[in-house]
């Protein structure tokens, strides 16, 4: 490798180390919560899933329905006060608003989700179970930034340099 060729590999390295450190300060930290919150979801909708569907004989699109109802009850708080907490800043909008939102973003992630479900297990026949899983996976990040940068999204606060130099108050 010629030292041109070093140097250009050094960069891309650089702005690829660079990247992923802007990346992990701006998801990081809140994007491990989410994924922990929505894990012991899934584990409990999951349970839920299979009882209903197993042992009461629902059908197992109705039961994925039913469980992620029970789920998102319990990881709304969980998103609401730990995931997208943020100390020292309020929320944009009030916990009321915020319910509301959070039931639209995740009504539209319930619509992909149970496209995915019905799709895998009925044309690939795969077990309904595996299928939420991937349905889940698949809705996860669109849910994360929804709610990261809607739902949850800190209250904007005056900048007062901005204040300053514009002579505001």
């Amino acid at each position: 490798m010629n030292a041109k060729t070093r140097q250009t590999v050094m960069n891309l390295e650089r702005k690829a180390v660079e990247y992923i450190r802007a990346l992990w300060a701006q998801f990081g930290l809140q994007a491990i919560k989410f994924c922990a919150v929505g894990g012991a979801g899934l584990v409990f909708s999951s349970g839920v899933l299979y009882c209903l569907t197993e042992f009461f004989h629902v059908y197992y699109i109705y039961s994925s329905w039913a469980a992620a109802v029970f789920t998102q009850l319990v990881v709304f708080m969980g998103y609401k006060y730990w995931a997208f907490r943020l100390p020292g800043t309020r929320a944009a909008y009030s916990t009321g608003v915020q319910f509301v939102i959070h039931w639209l973003v995740w009504g539209a992630g319930l619509a992909i989700a149970t496209a995915i479900l019905y799709s895998l297990t009925t044309y690939i026949h795969i077990w309904y179970i595996y299928s939420s899983w991937v349905a889940t996976a698949v809705s996860a990040t669109s849910n994360f930034l929804s709610h990261k940068f809607f739902t949850y999204k800190p209250e904007k606060r005056r900048d007062h340099d901005n204040e300053l130099f514009h002579g505001t108050s």
